[in-house]
């Protein structure tokens, strides 16, 4: 006796093994494109040999998050600023400074805790008296300013939150006849910071 199969059978057969073909070539998942995050920086950094604060940003900074690996990258971009102090306690002295981000930020998102690290340069743009000021472009550390940053544990990435940190200066160049007197009250003690990012409303 034959059994006779109809065609509508066997080509459904057909496309059911066809599916089956493309499920074992085809991957078993894709992952998920970072999340990008924008932010508003400001803050402060105190240098404590000069028991002088110097506020920061504001300043976009951008962030691209895995949410499934808490792996982040991060670029920030701050205004050069300005701050005064009492040079030797009793000279009234302004500075400008300019700092930059070399290369990227990276560190994780854990447990609501942000954890980056990353090197900036520091420049001195102008040094002054009374008012007066004196530009200084090529005042610059003599290598990049390792900084990490770190937040509590209410950090949240839709809202942000405040990353703080310390950090060491490396001697500064090409500062002209202040080069020796800003290494000495600067290069070496160790500085405070402390970022503030709120994320776009």
């Amino acid at each position: 006796m034959r059994i006779r199969v109809s065609r509508s059978f066997s080509a459904g057969a057909a496309a059911v093994a066809a599916c089956g073909a493309l499920l074992i070539a085809a991957p078993l998942g894709n992952a998920a494109a970072p999340t990008e995050l924008s932010y508003t920086a400001t803050g402060s950094t105190h240098l404590a040999g000069l028991e002088a604060d110097v506020p920061l940003g504001p300043g976009p900074t951008e962030v691209e998050l895995d949410l499934d690996t808490g792996n982040l990258t991060a670029d920030i971009s701050l205004p050069e600023s300005t701050t005064e102090f009492n040079l030797f306690g009793f000279l009234p002295t302004h500075a400008k400074v300019k700092i930059d981000q070399v290369g990227e930020l990276s560190g994780t998102y854990q447990d609501g805790i942000v954890n980056v690290s990353g090197e900036f340069s520091v420049r001195i743009t102008e040094v002054g008296h009374f008012g007066f000021g004196i530009p200084m472009p090529d005042c610059e550390t003599t290598a990049p300013v390792a900084i990490t940053l770190t937040s509590d544990d209410s950090f949240l990435p839709a809202e942000g939150g405040t990353l703080t940190g310390t950090y060491h200066l490396p001697e500064f160049a090409d500062c002209g006849v202040d080069t020796a007197i800003i290494n000495a009250l600067v290069v070496g003690p160790e500085h405070s910071i402390s970022i503030d990012l709120a994320g776009a409303a």
